[in-house]
C-alpha cells in the first residue's frame, strides 16, 4: 500500500482539551489573537525603520523643487503591488512620477548601471526602489557619480556593506530596531507612503488612502509567501475584506476571469488565483503591464489588460506543462534510482517558468531540486526549490568558488554558473547533497494539530476555527486526524483525479473530499477502516451549510501512528 504518503508528526494526542486552545498554544498565538482589534492597534511606526526620516525629507525636498522623480520596481508580484502603491500615492498628492520595471531575461533583477542611463536620460534627479536595491551597491555609487539620489525601499537581506543610497528604509538591515522583521517590500513601501502622506494630506484622506490601498498590501504579502503573524496577520486580515469590496477597475477585473467575481477572497484566492495571472507578464514578456492594470482608472482599459494576463497565464501553465513533461523524461523512472538533489536543464526552457519547475519536481520527489537554462551570454542560470531538512543556500555556499552569483534563502536560490564549470559543480554539489541528506531526510512529513473525537468535528467548530484565520504561512491552516474511521462511500471526481468519501466515526457520518488522490483509489476499500489526517472546511451548496473534511493523508488503522508522535 502507497498510504501514508507522509509522516505524521501530531502535537496533541489529548482529545478532552479544547481544540481552540490546543491551536493557540501550537501557533504560540495569545488568546487576545481572537479579540477585535482596529488595524492601527496592531501597526508599527514606520519612523521605526532605519532612515525612514531620511527618505521622507529627500523625497518631501524633491517635490518642493518640482524634481524629476522616478520609481524602479521589480518584475514579481511583491514588486508590481510595491510599484503599483508608489504611483497611486503620487497620483494623490497630484505629483507626476515615471516608473521602469526591470525585463526578467533581459535586465534581471535589481538596478544597473544602464537602467541609471536610462533614467538619467529621463531628466531625474531622485529614484525610489521598491522591492529592491539593497545589493545595487555599484548602481547606486553610479548614479550619485551621475547626481541622482536613490532612496531604497527593500526587505531583502543586506549581503556587504550598505549601498550608498540617501536613504536605506529595510527592516532587515543588522542595525534595524524595527519590531518585526519579515514584512514585505509592499509593506515598507506602504509605511513610506504612511510617513509621507501624513505630512502632505489631510489626516482623513491620508488614513482613507492607507486603507484604500490595502488590497494591493495584501496581494504582495501573500504572494511573497510572508508569515501571516504580527501587522502581516493584521495587514491582511484587514485587507482581504478590501480586495473583496475593491474599488480598483484593474482588480475588479482580474478577479473577473480568474472566476471569483462576487466571493468572498481569502489568500488561497490570492496565492491560486490573482498572483499567478499577476506574475504571468514579468515571467513571460513585460511585468509592466501587470502595473498597469492595477493603477487602471478605466473599466475598458482594465478589462482588456486582465483579459490579456489571464491568456498570459493560459500560456506559462501549458508552458510550465511542457517542461515538465520533459524534466520528467529526464529522470530515472524508478524513484529509487534518484539522487537525493535533482539537477535538471534544458537550454530552452524560458528563465521566468524554472524556478516553477524546480518547485513541482520537489514537491513531488520531495528533494532539493535546481532547474537550469541558458541566458544570452552562454551561462547557465538556475532557480533552486529545497526542503526543510536542507538549507540551498548555505549549501550553495560552499560551492560558490564555480557561480558568477548567486543568493537567497533556505528554501529557494538563484545561480548563474557559466557552461564550462557546470559539469564539475554538478557532480560536486549531486556528490554533497547526497551525503548530508538521509532517507528519512526525503520523506515529507505533515504537523498534525491534535487528535480529535467526533464531538470536536462539527459546524460550530469548523467556524470557530475559520475565525483564527487568516491563514497562510507562519499560522497554517489546522490539521487533525480521525483514528479508525471506516469508509462507507467512495466516488472518484472529475474523471477520477479526485476522491469523495462517506466515511463513519462512532454514529457520525462525515462528507469528506480528497484532492489530486485519484491514484489511490485502489487502495481504499468499501468498509476498511482507516486514520485520516484532515482539515475542517465547510461546504456551503443550495443554501446549506455543513462541516466538510477536506482529506490531507490517509493511512491503513493498523499503522502505528505513535511512531510518528
Amino acid at each position: 500500500m502507497k498510504l501514508p504518503r507522509t509522516k505524521w508528526k501530531i502535537i496533541n494526542t489529548d482529545t478532552s482539551r479544547p481544540i481552540i486552545e490546543v491551536i493557540l498554544e501550537n501557533r504560540k498565538l495569545p488568546p487576545s489573537h481572537l479579540e477585535s482589534f482596529r488595524l492601527s492597534e496592531r501597526m508599527h511606526d514606520p519612523y521605526l525603520l532605519p532612515d525612514m526620516e531620511k527618505g521622507v525629507k529627500r523625497i518631501l525636498q524633491a517635490i518642493e523643487r518640482r524634481e524629476k522623480i522616478v520609481v524602479f520596481g521589480d518584475y514579481d508580484v511583491d514588486g508590481i503591488t510595491s510599484t503599483a502603491l508608489m504611483l497611486y500615492f503620487f497620483r494623490q498628492i497630484g505629483y507626476p512620477v515615471d516608473y521602469i520595471l526591470p525585463h526578467r531575461q533581459k535586465d534581471g533583477y535589481g538596478l544597473r548601471s544602464t537602467t541609471i542611463d536610462q533614467i538619467k536620460a529621463l531628466g531625474a534627479t531622485l529614484i525610489i526602489t521598491v522591492d529592491n536595491g539593497i545589493t545595487s551597491y555599484q548602481a547606486i555609487e553610479y548614479a550619485a557619480l551621475q547626481g541622482i539620489d536613490v532612496i531604497i525601499t527593500d526587505h531583502h537581506l543586506p549581503e556587504g556593506d550598505l549601498p550608498p543610497a540617501v536613504a536605506v528604509i529595510n527592516p532587515n538591515r543588522k542595525d534595524s530596531d524595527y519590531p518585526f522583521k519579515s514584512i514585505c517590500g509592499a509593506v515598507v513601501a506602504y509605511k513610506l507612503v504612511w510617513a509621507l502622506g501624513a505630512k502632505l494630506l489631510p489626516e482623513a484622506d491620508y488614513k482613507q488612502f492607507l486603507l484604500d490601498q490595502l488590497d494591493l498590501i495584501t496581494i504582495g504579502t501573500i504572494a511573497d509567501v510572508m508569515p501571516l503573524r504580527d501587522e502581516n496577520y493584521a495587514l491582511v486580515k484587514f485587507g482581504l475584506k478590501v480586495l473583496t469590496r475593491t474599488k480598483k477597475p484593474g482588480l475588479i477585473e482580474l478577479k473577473k476571469v480568474a472566476g471569483l467575481n462576487g466571493k468572498p477572497i481569502t489568500p488561497i484566492s490570492v496565492g491560486y488565483f490573482l498572483a499567478p495571472r499577476l506574475n504571468a507578464s514579468g515571467r513571460i514578456e513585460e511585468a509592466d503591464t501587470s502595473v498597469k492594470l492595477l493603477i487602471s482608472e478605466s473599466k475598458e482599459r482594465a478589462q482588456y489588460l486582465a483579459s490579456y494576463l489571464d491568456k498570459l497565464n493560459h500560456k506559462r501553465q501549458l508552458l510550465q506543462q511542457n517542461y515538465l513533461d520533459e524534466a520528467l523524461s529526464y529522470l530515472p523512472k524508478d524513484r529509487g534510482d534518484l539522487e537525493k538533489v535533482i539537477i535538471v536543464e534544458n537550454d530552452h526552457w524560458h528563465a521566468g517558468l524554472i524556478g516553477l519547475i524546480s518547485g513541482k519536481l520537489k514537491e513531488r520527489y520531495w528533494r532539493p531540486v535546481i532547474a537550469f537554462t541558458k541566458d544570452e551570454d552562454g551561462n547557465l542560470v538556475g532557480s533552486a526549490r529545497s526542503i526543510d531538512t536542507f538549507h540551498i543556500t548555505n549549501a550553495l555556499t560552499k560551492f560558490n568558488k564555480y557561480f558568477l552569483n548567486y543568493g537567497g534563502h533556505q528554501k529557494a536560490a538563484g545561480l548563474t554558473i557559466s557552461e564550462d564549470k557546470f559539469p564539475e559543480f554538478r557532480e560536486r554539489f549531486v556528490e554533497y547533497a547526497n551525503q548530508i541528506l538521509s532517507e528519512q531526510d526525503l520523506i515529507p512529513q505533515i504537523t498534525i494539530d491534535s487528535l480529535v473525537d467526533i464531538d470536536q468535528v462539527h459546524l460550530n467548530m469548523a467556524q470557530a476555527i475559520a475565525e483564527l484565520g487568516p491563514f497562510g504561512e507562519g499560522n497554517p491552516e489546522p490539521l487533525f486526524a480521525f483514528k479508525n474511521v471506516t469508509i462507507r462511500e467512495m466516488y472518484p471526481l472529475s474523471n477520477g483525479k479526485h476522491l469523495k468519501l462517506i466515511i463513519q466515526k462512532g454514529n457520525q457520518m462525515y462528507e469528506s473530499i480528497w484532492w489530486n488522490s485519484g491514484e489511490f483509489k485502489d487502495d481504499l476499500k468499501f468498509g476498511q477502516q482507516v486514520d485520516i489526517a484532515f482539515r475542517m472546511g465547510i461546504n456551503n451548496w443550495r443554501g446549506s451549510t455543513k462541516v466538510q473534511l477536506v482529506i490531507n493523508d490517509v493511512s491503513p488503522s493498523n499503522h502505528d501512528l505513535e511512531h510518528n508522535i
